[in-house]
């Protein structure tokens, strides 16, 4: 159970009161008059202790050698209220759907275990689907690490609450992101049904709480669809994989990124690109890049992706194009540092903490080892089509 710290007791003439102070009275959060029974209760909590403990304290204060019915209603009242009031998180949640009902999907090399209801799964994680049929699973097995490439995902019903846990790492008009010592916290203030996301640091366990109350299922499957994405990007990147927001095109059976220049769409001149004979188009979202055996590898992954035709394997990336729209066409010969920074322009990062940003940098500077990096200068016309394709040709050729 979790507890605002900005919350004090403080009494005004002989009635005791909770008031908000520090964050809690910046935030405009209500204050709440307590009898003394509320006093006993608060300062319990505050001690650490849980629902069954608060109804021990609340018998003993009162002289009972046990807890009556009263008591144990008193405090169920009183803490659901603190709750709904945001003073406290209980996290006495419920999974939407039975444990023993679960989905597996197998993206980039991962396996995904979905608990919750079926008519909540995306569309787009049907290609990725693995058989369900397996023995009964062994959850508290999962809790143990036994299976590092398997990350679990639950759906939980809550009602939204904006309660920080950690640190901050991130706040945007979308999203504020805290960490702790073990999880990523994900707040959504502004969704309808997915109002938060705890993630594993590790990424194998994945919280999706939500209230679907009067909402569509079409709501609710894109909010969990993103929630989703989230998580399965820590996952990856513990694993070493690295996500790019790019279009990739496929040409002479490799992979090729595209990673737009700030602000800008290409999003025209991949449509024409893929219409060439020779060219097939992949994904038009999020890239998943991987380093092995000497090779960059890219997968598809869900979210982006328009293609299901081997879906659940790798495609070996034959360069990364880093464009710039212009009114001309040429190659910028760009120092190798450069170009090493400007493809970290393209990382999608599920935290955006130091170590991540740094662990990036890192990984497109083995990238440039391995494939390599154009920096290109093109209008969005027809010639600029036949200049990609040359570019990428003298390379091949070379």
């Amino acid at each position: 159970m979790k507890i605002r710290k900005d919350y004090m007791i403080k009494y005004v003439e002989s009635v005791p009161y909770l008031i908000p102070y520090g964050q809690g009275a910046a935030q405009k959060l209500n204050g709440v008059k307590l009898d003394d029974d509320g006093v006993i209760l608060w300062n319990a909590l505050c001690d650490g202790n849980d629902e069954a403990s608060c109804v021990q304290a609340l018998a003993k204060a009162k002289g009972c050698e046990e807890p009556t019915v009263e008591h144990q209603q008193y405090v169920s009242d009183f803490l659901h209220f603190l709750e709904g009031m945001e003073i406290i998180d209980c996290r006495e949640r419920h999974l939407i759907g039975p444990l023993e009902d679960h989905d597996l999907f197998e993206i980039a090399g991962l396996t995904l275990m979905f608990n919750g209801p079926r008519e909540y799964i995306p569309p787009e994680l049907e290609p990725y689907r693995v058989d369900s049929a397996m023995q009964p699973v062994n959850y508290d097995d999962l809790e143990t690490g036994n299976h590092p490439n398997l990350q679990r995902v639950e759906v939980v019903l809550s009602m939204p609450r904006i309660l920080g846990v950690g640190e901050i790492l991130v706040r945007t008009n979308k999203e504020i992101i805290y960490v702790d010592e073990n999880h990523y916290h994900y707040l959504f203030p502004w969704n309808q049904c997915v109002h938060e996301v705890s993630v594993r640091k590790n990424g194998t366990k994945v919280v999706i709480y939500a209230a679907t109350e009067e909402l569509t299922d079409e709501i609710i499957v894109r909010e969990i669809y993103e929630a989703m994405y989230r998580g399965f990007l820590v996952f990856a990147l513990s694993k070493g994989l690295y996500a790019f927001s790019s279009l990739s095109l496929q040409y002479r059976q490799k992979g090729y990124l595209l990673i737009e220049g700030a602000g800008e769409d290409w999003t025209p001149l991949a449509n024409d690109l893929a219409a060439l004979s020779n060219v097939k188009r992949c994904n038009r979202r999020t890239n998943l890049l991987e380093l092995r055996d000497d090779a960059l590898w890219m997968w598809n992954i869900p979210w982006g992706s328009i293609t299901t035709e081997d879906a659940k394997f790798p495609m070996q990336v034959g360069g990364v194009i880093l464009l710039r729209q212009s009114e001309d066409n040429q190659e910028v010969q760009k120092i190798p540092s450069d170009r090493i920074l400007l493809m970290t322009l393209g990382l999608v990062s599920p935290t955006y903490s130091k170590e991540l940003t740094e662990g990036g940098i890192d990984f497109c500077t083995r990238v440039y080892t391995r494939v390599p990096i154009w920096r290109l200068h093109c209008s969005q016309t027809p010639d600029a089509l036949e200049f990609v394709q040359q570019v990428v040709d003298e390379s091949i050729s070379s």
